[in-house]
């Protein structure tokens, strides 16, 4: 990137997709973002994304790099081993902890979904990323986009409060969801199988990281609707209605098994407090499910997001920062009571006090579909085989050179 031979000191990293939302961030970034960094002194470096896909590319392509001139800049010394970089702190050096990557992002969830996947991507089996040098991930997140859930959960709602946010340089940690597909060995369909087909080895399979997400994994008609909405986008946010108003017309049931692992906590109505639904130890890893519902569901999601949009709160208890992954689910109820529980979730999330919600916190969940089917994450799509073959598994890793990232808040 050559960042350094520019500024002698680290820049900002500043994404910006004008294609996102209504395309009115170049004009927001002209009038309200540029002139608050020059104000400040904020050097910056603009990458401009010219296509779906492009932040996630640029990152994965550049991230070492980027990172080795971070460490430098911090006085900390890189070298070659055996064809690889490696960063050294000399002692001199601020502290590595200190080091952090500041990366303002205008655009929507989906920007922000590719720029994690990208730096994920590119830092797979690197020798940057150690306990001598672990940098901090930053994402000033300017809700220029159709979809600002990570922005809405943290109250900034205009692109003047995600700037001041910015300058005023307090964050919490955005804890990533890792999704995972089993490895095909662990796949297998034999003697050792019950009669559901479900496997009864005490080995667990190995699972193999297929995506990170940020926003909201989805099954059901939440997906459906975010599929469908697509074609409406001509429409804006009001595409979400559109599209949820035809599937609830068609509304279907989707058949599924999901299975929590590790500790299990639900909300209690009487109490307006989570507590605990099993009786796991948090220090013995099993291979048994905790709980599991059997479905069919209209209505599931897995999420780090309290909103989805302002006043659009399915899981209103979640935070970006706790290593929980909250879960909604609504099994088989019909078009008039779906109406309902959306329409309460619209009010600030008040559908929890319904009686055909369950809202849990837990560790660790394993999805399996009865047939073919189809996942939202973050707003992309995943065809899932029935059965064993297609299970997929999503939880908060605590994997601290995955969980690099923070957002000002």
């Amino acid at each position: 990137m050559g960042i350094l031979f520019t500024y002698d000191k680290f820049p900002l990293l500043v994404v910006f997709n004008p294609f996102a939302g209504r395309k009115q961030g170049q004009d927001q970034f002209n009038k309200v973002v540029r002139p608050a960094l020059d104000q400040s002194s904020t050097t910056f470096y603009l990458i401009e994304t010219t296509h779906h896909g492009h932040a996630q590319s640029y990152f994965k392509e550049n991230i070492q790099q980027i990172l080795i001139e971070l460490a430098q800049s911090f006085g900390i010394r890189s070298t070659h081993t055996g064809g690889s970089e490696e960063v050294h702190a000399t002692s001199s050096a601020v502290h590595s902890s200190s080091a952090t990557l500041r990366i303002m992002v205008l655009g929507g969830d989906g920007t922000v979904h590719e720029i994690v996947n990208g730096i994920l991507t590119g830092l797979v089996e690197s020798p940057l990323i150690t306990d001598v040098f672990r940098p901090k991930v930053v994402l000033s997140v300017v809700p220029t986009g159709t979809g600002n859930a990570i922005a809405t959960s943290l109250n900034i709602t205009t692109v003047q409060t995600a700037v001041d946010r910015f300058l005023a340089g307090n964050s919490t940690p955005l804890r990533v969801i890792q999704v995972s597909k089993q490895a095909h060995e662990a796949v297998k369909t034999d003697s050792a199988n019950n009669n559901n087909g479900h496997l009864l080895s005490s080995v667990p399979p190995r699972w193999e990281p297929h995506v990170y997400t940020v926003v909201v994994n989805s099954f059901g008609l939440h997906c459906a609707t975010v599929h469908d909405a697509d074609g409406f986008r001509f429409l804006g946010n009001e595409r979400f209605k559109v599209a949820t108003l035809k599937n609830i017309v068609i509304l279907k049931q989707y058949r599924a098994r999901v299975d929590f692992y590790g500790p299990v906590q639900r909300y209690d109505r009487s109490s307006k407090e989570f507590s605990s639904a099993t009786h796991v130890n948090s220090r013995v890893v099993s291979t048994e499910p905790s709980l599991t519902l059997s479905g069919p569901f209209t209505y599931l999601m897995f999420t780090k997001q309290g909103s989805l949009e302002t006043g659009f709160q399915p899981t209103p208890l979640a935070r970006t920062s706790d290593e929980w992954l909250d879960v909604l689910a609504v099994q088989n109820v019909g078009r008039t009571q779906i109406l309902k529980i959306l329409g309460a979730a619209a009010k600030e999330g008040k559908h929890i006090e319904m009686e055909k919600v369950e809202y849990y916190k837990v560790k660790a969940v394993e999805f399996e579909s009865s047939g073919v089917g189809r996942l939202c994450v973050d707003g992309e799509f995943l065809n899932v085989q029935a059965g064993p073959q297609g299970r997929m598994r999503f939880e908060v890793v605590s994997d601290l050179n995955i969980q690099l990232f923070y957002v000002y808040n």
